[in-house]
């Protein structure tokens, strides 16, 4: 589970984020500081909770883009045009960025079980 965790920090650390590692009573929670994506704030949080042989990991992102598309579509007349374009693509990032997310902690778990013992170890990955 820590070789996870670390894994886990590497993946935002390369992408340019920064991170705080908590722990938690049964695991860890990992805060991606608040950081500009497409110029707007997102904030992310990945929790890992469970034992070595048998975890789950949460990804939570908050979601800025959604307020930007509703009042952009709401000011549409008014020039809030803006506002969904800007809104769309920082929900398109964030998606991506999702998705890289779980590709490679998919791969990291596989690569982490299968030194240790091929077969010994499970989790759970919650999307």
């Amino acid at each position: 589970m820590d070789l996870v965790t670390e894994n886990i920090e590497s993946f935002f650390n390369r992408k340019g984020f920064k991170t705080r590692k908590d722990a938690l009573p049964r695991g860890y929670k990992i805060s991606i500081v608040p950081q500009h994506v497409r110029s707007v704030k997102a904030h992310i949080k990945v929790t890992i909770l469970g034992r070595p042989h048998d975890f789950m990991v949460e990804l939570s992102v908050d979601d800025p883009s959604r307020f930007s598309t509703k009042l952009g579509l709401a000011t549409t007349l008014f020039g809030g045009g803006v506002f969904v374009l800007r809104g769309l693509k920082l929900q398109e990032a964030l998606e991506r960025l999702e998705k890289e997310f779980w590709v490679y902690l998919e791969e990291a778990i596989a690569c982490v079980t299968g030194s240790h013992n091929e077969g010994s170890a499970g989790s759970t990955l919650s999307r």
